[in-house]
């Protein structure tokens, strides 16, 4: 799936990444970042609290705000500056959602009757990923 919808991705875009811990969310960002084309290894930034992997023309930043205070922690360390020239997955993200104006939410859900399944959720917010929602949902619908 994250190889299907890489190519909707540009620099300067925020995912926010939702979900019970081991459903999936640095799975799908090292999936990601493959199909960006980094060669790099991806790990959880749970405790570094934020990784830089490089893709061409930038970085892929896949942060984790599990253990942030919240919004103003995150705005304290800095990150923003980056994004420009990157792609960001924020990972418990709803924690600091209110700092961004546009961003893609991927939400990973358990399936009760199968723990190797899960439910993944997309909507948005802001005009870049509206007008990209109708071709990513027809990207997934073709999985």
């Amino acid at each position: 799936m994250a190889k299907a919808i890489a190519s909707s991705f540009r620099f300067g875009d925020v995912a926010i990444l939702d979900g019970d811990l081991g459903s999936g969310k640095t799975l799908f960002v090292k999936a990601l970042s493959e199909a960006l084309g980094s060669s790099d290894n991806v790990s959880s930034p749970t405790f570094t609290i934020a990784n830089f992997y490089r893709i061409p023309g930038g970085f892929l930043l896949h942060a984790d705000a599990y253990r942030l205070s919240g919004q103003a922690e995150f705005e304290d360390l800095g990150l923003s500056e980056f994004f420009p020239q990157s792609i960001v997955m924020i990972e418990w993200g709803l924690k600091v959602i209110d700092e961004f104006d546009e961003y893609l939410q991927i939400t990973f859900e358990f399936v009760s009757e199968n723990p190797d399944y899960r439910i993944i959720n997309f909507s948005c917010a802001g005009d870049r990923w509206a007008s990209e929602f109708q071709m990513l949902n027809q990207k997934l619908s073709n999985l």
